[in-house]
């Protein structure tokens, strides 16, 4: 117990959560499917499903994309895809 009190009071606190930033490249690979489904209403247990990853992992990209599109909901996700065009490129 002494070394955990002597390590937590020299730690830090964690700072903010810093916002994701896509790039001048757009968004990642996987990001891009997650975004593909979310807008044709799959949940996220479906998606992770789908691509093949732990539903912890999808939504944390989730909220990567909403915090790199200013969302502040789930359909205003919906909607910020959509109008952003970043799904534009699989025409």
């Amino acid at each position: 117990v002494k070394v955990f009190e002597q390590f937590w009071h020299r730690g830090t606190p964690l700072q903010e959560q810093i916002p994701y930033d896509p790039g001048p490249e757009g968004i990642s690979g996987v990001r891009h499917s997650i975004a593909k489904l979310l807008v044709e209403g799959h949940v996220d247990e479906a998606i992770a499903r789908r691509l093949g990853m732990n539903v912890r992992t999808c939504r944390s990209h989730i909220a990567k994309l909403s915090v790199a599109l200013g969302s502040n909901s789930r359909a205003q996700l919906g909607y910020l895809i959509a109008r952003s065009g970043i799904l534009e490129s699989d025409s």
